[in-house]
């Protein structure tokens, strides 16, 4: 009996023809109808260059200045931009804001390797190495366990510390401002230094992250952190990590090309401005829900906290006190903190 035939073979006698693709000469209206289309675009493409429509900036009437009354407590904020950009101005602008305010530091800190700027920072209180944040985060968790130990407000220490790190970008090595571990750590759980864990209310450690370059701080601290300040930015590759990482509400293709625009709008509306985005505000419905414009203002210095002599160059007593014991209330309820150039400790 003759086996059944399968798809794969043809049955026997039937002859299968290949078919055949038959090349057909265009016709000489085809090739002007081609030649048509082709001019119009190029011409329209000529024309868009020659004569581009009118742009119309974004409205950014609704986009109200920073509140720093807003930001949360044992914050962590970066300042980026270009040298001579005002970052400076824009922090102590902030910082004097702080002290005139409900929500004051009862010390300010700055870790810089030039020293340089911010003078109402007393001298004592100064330092160039980022390890002194160990020692900084250190005597702070002593504070929050003495702390927790007390049953009355009036045994509490009171600290609520804010560091500034400024020209720490060209710094290299294990505790780099782009490898340290320890800004990384803060970043991701520096909140826990502070209230409620701490029962002493507004104990907390604050952060600003300044630096010429967006790439020399980590995409762990960028990712993490509460806030994010920047100008215009002229490295396109930068600029583009920035709309990537906090700007953009969605993807679509249409989205990000408002965003870009509004970006460039509201970074070249007024010198000296810069653009705050609030990475702790969650309904993020609108551009206007978590960014805000902050105009960076140069103000007089003068001293944020402390007496004269904090301003003074520290000495062995000083440093001797920084260094070691156990948390204690000192007069006044606010020094526990007195200043000095400590050695590294590792906590």
């Amino acid at each position: 009996m003759p086996h059944a035939s399968t798809l794969s073979e043809p049955k026997k006698g039937i002859v299968v023809k290949p078919q055949v693709t038959v090349n057909v000469a265009p016709s000489a209206g085809d090739i002007h109808q081609f030649r048509q289309g082709r001019e119009a675009r190029l011409q329209a493409q000529f024309d868009h260059r020659t004569n581009p429509p009118d742009y119309e900036a974004p409205d950014i009437s609704g986009f109200e200045p920073i509140d720093i009354l807003d930001l949360p407590d044992s914050f962590y904020i970066s300042v980026i931009g270009s040298r001579r950009s005002g970052k400076s101005f824009l922090v102590n602008w902030m910082l004097q804001q702080f002290q005139a305010g409900p929500r004051h530091f009862t010390h300010v800190f700055l870790i810089s390797p030039t020293d340089s700027g911010f003078k109402g920072i007393p001298k004592r209180y100064r330092f160039k190495t980022i390890e002194t944040a160990y020692h900084i985060i250190g005597t702070q968790r002593k504070i929050k366990a003495h702390n927790k130990k007390m049953h009355h407000a009036r045994d509490r220490v009171k600290s609520r510390i804010c560091v500034v790190i400024d020209d720490c970008a060209c710094m290299s090595g294990r505790e780099s401002l782009r490898n340290s571990k320890i800004l990384e750590e803060m970043a991701l759980n520096g909140r826990h230094e502070g209230h409620p864990i701490d029962p002493e209310p507004g104990n907390g450690i604050s952060w600003f992250i300044l630096s010429q370059s967006l790439t020399r701080i980590s995409r762990a601290i960028r990712l993490n952190q509460d806030c994010f300040i920047f100008n215009n930015i002229s490295s396109a590759k930068e600029r583009e990590l920035i709309l990537d990482e906090c700007f953009f509400i969605n993807t679509r293709r249409d989205a990000k090309r408002e965003s870009r625009n509004l970006y460039e709008t509201l970074a070249g509306s007024k010198d000296f401005r810069f653009i705050c985005v609030s990475n702790y505000i969650q309904n993020k419905r609108t551009h206007q829900d978590f960014i805000r414009v902050v105009d960076a203002v140069e103000l007089p210095d003068k001293q944020l906290f402390g007496t004269k002599s904090d301003d003074e160059d520290s000495d062995s007593e000083d440093d001797e006190k920084f260094s070691r014991g156990k948390p204690r209330q000192l007069p006044g309820g606010r020094d526990f903190i007195s200043g000095g150039k400590f050695k590294y400790q590792q906590y």
